[in-house]
């Protein structure tokens, strides 16, 4: 079926035959499962994880098709409308192709493209629907992967672990600039998160009231990361006169209050709930960051605020 596109209302095309191939795909898949499977059971040397990995690999390419089929088909139902400021896009066209990585292998995606007069930028709508950051190569499921695995490991161990578990490879430098993507999304919507909250009108989200009178605890600390940054770019900078910096300090509060708590089965105290803020960007971001978590969990209510932390020089400075 030929596919029909208007570029003044959005392309709306029809992949039929794609969707076919999809079905027959399906098809074969699972006829290809089933004898793999009975090689399996007999072999005398494969176990479960010979099967799951079997499985894995026939079905993966299944997959990637029609994670790329529905991707297109949401490109294709995208109106061409900028998505920062929302007006019409001009000089639009169509067939505009892009390859990105997904969880289940590559993709290759066509959307339009429109230019924008009040931003004055060319936009890519089906971007913006897909969630994917302009300079993005990676799905946003891959974007999450390599932003949690590199903050529980090295990243010369997280690119190593993401494609023995994921198959999804990803360099090092790569996954560290992704890793650092995701991180600054999350500070830009910290910072959306603790506007309101510190604003002294009457603005600002409020905790339940409560009658009875309660202490809030205040816990601050800081201790140093190694943390690599400027990836490929040390030679450059050191022939500048600029030596990279490896070891970065971690701004770090927390706090709670007393009438939240409570005992394990055991007899163990512990603490019901707990707000936690941590910061690379000094001081200044971790007082703001504190403040607005604390007023969440009411510090605007509590009658005495106890702040705990030992004698370093930055803490008498935080005031």
């Amino acid at each position: 079926m030929n596919a029909t596109c208007v570029a003044e209302r959005g392309c709306i095309c029809e992949h039929t035959e794609e969707l076919e191939s999809l079905a027959l795909k399906a098809v074969r898949m699972a006829d290809g499962l089933e004898q793999s499977v009975k090689k399996l059971i007999v072999g005398a040397n494969q176990n479960l994880g010979d099967m799951e990995l079997e499985v894995e690999r026939q079905s993966r390419e299944f997959q990637r098709t029609a994670t790329q089929n529905a991707a297109q088909a949401k490109a294709d139902l995208t109106p061409p409308v900028c998505p920062v400021c929302q007006r019409p896009l001009s000089r639009v066209s169509a067939g505009h192709e892009r390859t990105f990585e997904s969880r289940f292998g590559a993709i290759r995606i066509g959307r339009q493209r429109g230019y924008c007069k009040r931003c004055k930028k060319w936009r890519f709508p089906a971007d913006h629907a897909w969630g994917l950051e302009e300079s993005a190569g990676y799905s946003p499921r891959v974007q999450e992967m390599a932003a949690l695995l590199a903050s529980k490991m090295p990243v010369e161990e997280a690119s190593v672990v993401m494609e023995h578990l994921t198959g999804v490879k990803m360099p090092r430098a790569t996954l560290d600039r992704e890793a650092k993507r995701q991180g600054e999304r999350a500070r830009r919507l910290r910072d959306q998160m603790d506007e309101p909250a510190g604003q002294s009108s009457g603005q600002a989200a409020q905790p339940e009231m409560v009658l009875e009178p309660y202490q809030m605890i205040i816990q601050l600390d800081a201790w140093n990361i190694r943390e690599r940054d400027g990836w490929g770019q040390s030679e450059r900078m050191r022939v500048r006169g600029q030596e990279p910096e490896r070891w970065h300090w971690v701004y770090m509060g927390t706090c709670f209050r007393l009438n939240q708590r409570g005992k394990t089965a055991g007899g163990r105290a512990v603490i019901s709930e707990r707000g936690f803020v941590a910061t690379r960007t000094g001081i200044d971001a971790l007082r703001q960051q504190l403040h607005a978590e604390a007023r969440r969990r009411g510090l605007g209510q509590a009658a005495g605020a106890l702040v705990i932390a030992d004698g370093a020089a930055w803490i008498l400075a935080f005031g």
